[in-house]
């Protein structure tokens, strides 16, 4: 076997390995960021259940819009409620919202840190304990990661 063959299959061999980490780093970083949101949504769920409110339903639209603001503030590099009205106007439009709240956050470094700071602050509980039915819900890493946080309520 000549030069040549060896370096092509050293190339392939390589490329293989590079492919395989990236995406098995990949999903390691997605994998870890659905279980913060279901347990955000889990943690939601349990207090809305100990002062009597009923369960909120997981919405794929406002998961969506919760993503891309998260992704808006990551690349802001600051929190804040940018174009909610664009949001809220979708949700209204799309899933007939009669209603729509919104809570951010970041750097928090664990759902249940996250849940504690919102339930800290009167107006992240009305939404968390708001007359809503679905929610949208959205845990996002930095390059630092750190975690960036955006739920959407929506009452239909």
């Amino acid at each position: 076997m000549n030069k040549t063959f060896y370096f092509k299959a050293w190339l392939l061999l390589a490329c293989l390995v590079v492919l395989i980490c990236n995406v098995s780093c990949s999903s390691d970083d997605n994998s870890s960021e659905v279980s913060v949101t279901s347990e955000i949504l889990r943690l939601v769920n349990e207090h809305r259940a100990s002062i009597g409110k009923q369960e909120l339903v997981l919405n794929t639209l406002a998961t969506k819009l919760a993503d891309e603001h998260t992704f808006f503030m990551i690349d802001q590099q600051k929190i804040g409620h940018e174009n909610f009205d664009q949001r809220a106007d979708r949700l209204f439009d799309e899933e007939n919202a009669k209603g729509i709240g919104e809570n951010v956050a970041a750097k928090q470094k664990s759902a249940q840190d996250v849940m504690a700071a919102w339930l800290d602050s009167k107006g992240h509980r009305e939404n968390i304990e708001g007359d809503f039915t679905h929610i949208g819900i959205s845990a996002i890493k930095n390059k630092d990661g750190h975690y960036y946080y955006t739920q959407l309520f929506l009452k239909k």
